[in-house]
């Protein structure tokens, strides 16, 4: 499974480095390790429910090893997998790797006539193209398919059909992302975009996605500020680098 190789990817780079800070902010969790690598992934804060306690670990994760919390990316509690997702994150998505830096917008080659699919509704990418092509299917969870979108259960019957097609990289936190990949099987160019984007190519190359659109921080301190303080993706932005890695 995409999930499994993907940690034992990170496991064979993790070395035996430790977590020195976590933060579960309203928009994004935010895990720092002692060689002050960085990463995020999205907090699904909306359906965390109403507890006294999510994480029965909490208060304890600082000095683990980070080979420890990483396959919490797998654990049906949310917040959990995304901890372990930014750990993964923190990893794999290295400032000191020379990525090619880009807008994904213009890294997608989308024709008039492509059937453009998105899991996962990116305003600023739709935005583009819609300038590209019309035959256009966004799907999110729990929406009314009156009002452009369509739900999850449309996914086999649309997202089939589609050429060029982007994901949200928060299907790695709910694990929808390999249904979602079975789908894509007719597509030329399949993206997974966000900052919860790991940045490797060896694991994704076997699930027919093409590119990764992901982001790498470069200010850890300001960041782990931000998002312990509600801030989400724009205010995050003089913190992190946008950065792409073709498969």
């Amino acid at each position: 499974m995409l999930i499994d190789e993907l940690v034992e990817y990170a496991f064979s780079k993790a070395a035996e480095r430790k977590i020195v800070d976590v933060r579960a902010g309203l928009s994004y969790t935010c895990v720092l390790l002692d060689d002050n690598s960085c990463g995020l992934a999205y907090t699904f804060r909306n359906k965390l429910g109403c507890y006294c306690g999510i994480i029965n670990e909490s208060g304890s994760l600082i000095d683990k090893n980070c080979t420890n919390i990483i396959p919490w990316v797998k654990s049906k509690n949310l917040l959990m997998a995304a901890i372990g997702l930014a750990t993964i994150n923190a990893v794999l998505n290295s400032p000191k790797v020379d990525w090619d830096i880009g807008n994904v917008i213009t890294a997608l080659e989308v024709a008039s006539t492509d059937n453009f699919g998105m899991v996962g509704e990116f305003r600023p990418i739709l935005k583009e193209i819609k300038n590209k092509t019309k035959n256009i299917y966004i799907f999110e969870q729990n929406t009314d398919k009156n009002a452009g979108l369509y739900p999850e259960a449309a996914i086999p019957q649309y997202l089939s059909v589609c050429d060029v097609v982007v994901i949200t990289a928060t299907s790695i936190i709910n694990h929808t992302i390999e249904e979602v990949l079975l789908n894509c099987k007719k597509a030329r160019e399949v993206c997974l975009v966000g900052p919860s984007t790991p940045l490797c190519p060896e694991v994704f190359k076997k699930y027919n996605v093409t590119l990764l659109a992901g982001d790498v921080v470069i200010n850890p301190e300001q960041t782990l500020q931000i998002v312990s303080q509600g801030g989400g993706t724009m205010a995050m932005k003089p913190t992190i680098k946008h950065v792409l890695a073709r498969v």
